[in-house]
């Protein structure tokens, strides 16, 4: 008999409850992949105005759903929370954060607190930004190891729910022919990008106290460098893999706040200080250069970047193979472009291989760049699940493997505390037009290196 479960969804009436997780839930209910579940609550402010939210579903989905006024930081109304769990017993209890990370600490509390007159199994999910800094994650995980185990904590990072990315280790570890090329004696360089179109689009108050860099680059971005960089797993479970993420990560080389020049570039967007109605020096876009000090990767720069109102949307990993030994080129009169493994993410989730090849003009004639292209949704007849229908089928069933350990998310936040610290006391920053690949100094941050964007 399968395990009973309830999930109660702190924040259960925001956006994110709507809009993702109750659509997902009833997907995985309708699919049977949740056949016992007893009780869907979502706990909010003003609750009683979503009561009519459930005709909205077409199974017998909506008949689970429980609206309860709650404020997360009033200690009085976890007696409601005490009430509803008193009728669970023996099931399986999930509580989802779905929450501004200013309440995070104040819900984990109450929540944690209540738990102890209980010995029902039970799971805990936070979404990101986890923590604001080095110093604030260590605080949100003594609290959450004060009152359960690392077994029922689950940090969401929903970029790992994507199908792209989780190909990044299906093909590095299911293909012999790329483990033997996959370090620093063929890869010149590898280029992380997550570029977006959109500005502020009403996430102005949010979005100005975390910037570029909190928001991408120190969470989903170093995710994705992890699962790029890491060595094979010993065994394929969760907590192999996540050691090797947690190697990946310990290796990076730290540096101080007077070298963050030679190693990260910000820039804000021309009319973001209008939209947000203030004064700010707030990154809209940034970059970095890092280094993995390990035996396979010693001397790849590892280029990461994000940024609002760019050229482009695109998210995307591109592994640059190095350069043919330059003596070929003189033979040929050029020098054919680098080889390119490219992950593409979003908006469309794609593998492709860009190569060199001989045009039809004859024998040893300039070679012209090819492409080999697998579309993930088209190649398997089938659109990939939505992120977040795999995490939370993943917590259901206790996999933790894309989620975040206590230790992974601390060493994300050292990696990047020396930026945030250098950039906070500087009050000037460089501007870039909106809708071009941001401000110039990113563009001399990689030339400098003798290398370019392969996006621009």
């Amino acid at each position: 008999m399968k395990k009973e479960l309830a999930f109660f969804i702190f924040g259960g009436t925001g956006d994110l409850a709507r809009r993702k997780l109750y659509p997902i839930l009833e997907n995985l209910y309708k699919k049977g992949k949740i056949k016992n579940l007893r009780l869907v609550c979502a706990l909010g402010r003003d609750a009683d105005k979503l009561e009519g939210y459930t005709s909205r579903f077409s199974s017998d989905f909506g008949k689970l759903f429980k609206f309860i006024n709650f404020d997360v930081t009033d200690k009085k109304n976890y007696e409601l929370l005490k009430k509803e769990i008193e009728n669970l017993p023996n099931t399986e209890l999930i509580f989802y954060l779905a929450l501004p990370p200013s309440l995070f600490e104040p819900t984990i509390i109450h929540t944690g607190s209540l738990l102890r007159k209980f010995s029902n199994p039970r799971k805990i999910v936070i979404e990101k930004p986890f923590g604001f800094d080095l110093h604030s994650a260590k605080s949100l995980n003594f609290q959450l190891k004060r009152y359960f185990t690392e077994r029922e904590i689950y940090r969401i990072d929903h970029f790992l729910g994507k199908v792209p990315i989780q190909n990044i280790l299906s093909i590095r570890f299911s293909n012999y022919i790329f483990e033997g090329i996959w370090n620093k004696n063929f890869i010149d360089n590898i280029q992380i990008s997550a570029t977006e179109t959109l500005g502020l689009e009403g996430r102005a108050s949010y979005y100005d106290r975390i910037g570029a860099l909190r928001d991408m680059i120190q969470n989903h971005l170093l995710q994705i460098l992890a699962f790029l960089a890491m060595e094979p797993p010993a065994v394929m479970s969760a907590e192999r893999i996540r050691d090797e993420k947690v190697k990946v990560l310990a290796s990076i080389r730290r540096f101080k706040e007077e070298e963050v020049d030679t190693y990260a570039v910000r820039g804000q967007y021309s009319g973001y200080t209008h939209e947000l109605g203030r004064d700010s020096n707030t990154e809209t876009y940034a970059a970095v250069k890092l280094y993995i000090e390990n035996f396979r990767w010693e001397g790849v720069p590892f280029y990461l970047r994000t940024g609002k109102k760019l050229k482009e949307k695109k998210t995307e990993a591109v592994v640059v193979f190095k350069e043919i030994p330059g003596n070929f080129g003189k033979i040929l009169g050029c020098m054919p472009d680098q080889n390119k493994l490219i992950f593409e993410i979003a908006p469309s989730t794609k593998v492709v291989f860009r190569f060199q090849m001989m045009p039809p003009t004859g024998f040893l004639a300039c070679t012209i760049e090819s492409s080999m292209e697998i579309d993930l949704s088209k190649h398997f007849g089938q659109e990939p699940p939505e992120a977040y229908e795999t995490l939370l089928e993943d917590i259901i069933d206790g996999d933790q493997t894309l989620f975040i350990r206590e230790d992974e998310s601390e060493l994300a936040w050292e990696i990047v505390q020396s930026i945030i610290n250098r950039w906070k006391a500087e009050e000037d920053i460089p501007l870039y037009k909106p809708y071009t690949w941001g401000p110039r100094e990113a563009e001399d941050f990689i030339r400098r290196d003798g290398r370019k964007w392969v996006l621009v």
